[in-house]
This record gives structure tokens, sequence and C-alpha cells, in this order.
């Protein structure tokens, strides 16, 4: 049985340029990106009701709530829309997608805040909450990732869309309404590393969702002018990823230097104290004097000599002066722990 001539071409062509889509599926591709990009009524809908589920799972620390609300938003449609718009070198598409992107992220930053006023303060408490305040390179990475696979599974066929819709709301929008709740509390720290957080994770996924529809072989404008209007909207697109990576290398050496730091007063507090359980430990820094403020399970008091010899092998240690802050959590036994 002689296999087609086309056939052939067309598996020697997924060989060699597997990413490459035919010229009917990229025109409904785009038409399916524009049309669901649109700010209508049914858009911001789902973006309210989206964004009213996932700051109410951040405030009670539901990791399965805030799933729930990614599953309702709509964001990754402008999103791939401004993608779309960068390598189709099309300015009026990359206007309309930012204006709904302000837009949607402006409600979703009102009804957190509206929602954080009467949220206790706890809610600041919460690892859902807390995971998005401190922004490290990794979450770059992933945004990244996030980015180039959401636009992978709404680019080629028998993948379901709502697939990609999760995979980018979990970079974006909570970010966002962890940044609202932080200012209704009036923490202006946890507001500026979300938003740190939020404008890195929407920069990181615009551009490898970009370089996924470059690579698909999207068609781009014709003309010379719009040909070097896409040159230069991808290299804005990598010159703002550039700049984002500049503040979350700071916080990643910060963050890995906390850890450092805390393990080594956990490994200290152990030998110093050895029939105690450590249960949390934290470290603020002033003019180059470091106050260890150390929770421990212990059953008894610590002497002085204790105390002192923990200041002074975390002192040298840390290569700094250390005043260690000790509570002690009593321990009370049963009576049946007694006769045991």
């Amino acid at each position: 049985m002689e296999i087609p001539k086309e056939k052939i071409k067309d598996d020697i062509g997924k060989f060699i340029d597997p990413f490459h889509i035919d010229k009917k599926r990229q025109e409904k591709v785009y038409d399916e990106i524009r049309e669901n990009a649109k700010g209508d009524f049914d858009f911001f809908v789902l973006t309210i009701f989206s964004g009213i589920i996932i700051t109410l799972g951040l405030v009670v620390n539901s990791s399965a709530v805030v799933i729930g609300g990614m599953l309702l938003a709509p964001l990754v449609w402008p999103i791939l829309s401004l993608s779309m718009a960068i390598i189709k070198g099309r300015s009026r598409l990359i206007q309309d997608s930012v204006f709904t992107l302000l837009r949607s992220t402006a409600l979703i930053f009102v009804i957190a805040l509206f929602l954080g006023l009467m949220s206790p303060d706890y809610a600041l408490q919460g690892s859902e909450f807390l995971s998005r305040t401190s922004p490290t390179i990794f979450e770059l990475f992933i945004a990244l990732a996030a980015g180039f696979v959401g636009a992978f599974v709404i680019t080629y066929p028998k993948i379901g869309a709502a697939i990609a819709g999760v995979v980018i709301a979990a970079a974006i929008v909570p970010p966002i309404a962890v940044m609202g709740i932080s200012v209704s509390h009036g923490n202006l720290g946890m507001a500026g590393g979300s938003f740190i957080l939020f404008m890195s994770n929407l920069i990181a996924v615009t551009f490898s969702s970009s370089i996924l529809f470059l690579i698909a072989r999207f068609k781009g404008p014709s003309s010379e002018k719009g040909q070097e209007r896409r040159k230069s909207n991808i290299r804005w697109a990598l010159i703002l990823l550039f700049v984002m990576t500049i503040p979350l290398f700071l916080i990643t050496s910060k963050v890995v230097k906390e850890n450092n730091q805390q393990n080594i007063v956990r490994d200290v507090t152990k030998v110093i104290i050895p029939d105690s359980n450590i249960t949390d430990v934290k470290i603020s820094e002033k003019n180059n004097i470091s106050t260890v403020y150390i929770t421990i399970q212990h059953s008894g008091s610590l002497t002085e000599k204790q105390i002192n010899e923990l200041k002074d092998i975390l002192s040298i240690k840390m290569d700094k002066i250390v005043v260690p802050r000790i509570t002690i959590v009593p321990i009370i036994k049963t009576w049946e722990d007694v006769s045991q």
C-alpha cells in the first residue's frame, strides 16, 4: 500500500518542526483568543466571582477553594491576546488586551480590599497567603512554564482549554487578591511583595506564551514596519522580564540567608537545650544586631549558663551580635505519663 506523498511531507515537517501548526488551525486559535478576550458582561461576571472565591480561599487558608476560584478566572484570554498581539505586531490589539487586564486587575483588587476589611488579622498568617508575599526567582520559572503550557494547551487541539485557565490564573489572580487583603490591613510590605510577584508572573507568562506562538509559526505582519514593530515588542518583553529578575534575585538571596540562619539557630539550640522541642524561630536584624526569637517546648527552666552559651555560639556562627529571646511553652505531664 502506497503512502500518500502529502502525508509523508506532513510527517517529516512535524518531526523537523514539531510545534508548527497549519494556517487553518492558526486562524481558529486566533479567533478563539480574540473572542474570549473581549471584556464583555460574561467575562467580568466570571472575574468578579473568581476574585471573591479566591480571596475567601486565602482568608480561610484553603487551597481547594483557591483552586476552585482559578477554574472560573478568565484572565488567561486577555493575557494570550496580548501575547498574540506581540507576535503579530498589532498595536491596537495590545492596547485592548492591556486595557482589559487593567480593568480585571482593578476589579479583583477592589473585591479583595473590601473582603479584607471584614477578615480577621490571622488571615495574614495562613500558608496560602504568606506564600505569595515573598516571591523568589523560582516563582518566575514557574510562571514561564505556566505561560508556555497555557498557550500550548490553547493552541493544540485535543486538550481542554480549562486547564490553561487554571495554570495561568494560578500565577496571576492570587497575588492580586493578596495585595488587596494586605492593603486593607495596612501591611504595605506584604502588599509590595505580592505586587512584585504579580508583575513578574504577568510578564513571564506573557513572554513565554509569546515564544510558543512564535515557534508555532503564527503569521506575523507582512509589512516591513510591522515586522520591526514585532521585533520591538519581543525586545521590550525580554527587557521587562530581565528587569523583574533583579528584585527576585535580591529577595531569593535574602530568603536563603534567613533560612540558613534559622537552621543554625535550631541546630545550636538543640545542642544547648537537648531535651527541648523547637516550634518557632524568627530573626529580626537592626544595626548589625540580630534578635533571635525562639519558641521551645520544655519541661523545666533554663539556666543563665545555657542562655549565655547559646548567645556566644550563635554570635560566632552568625558572625554578628546575637541577642536570644526565648519563650518556653511548659510541658505538663499528666498522671498517666507519670505512672508510666
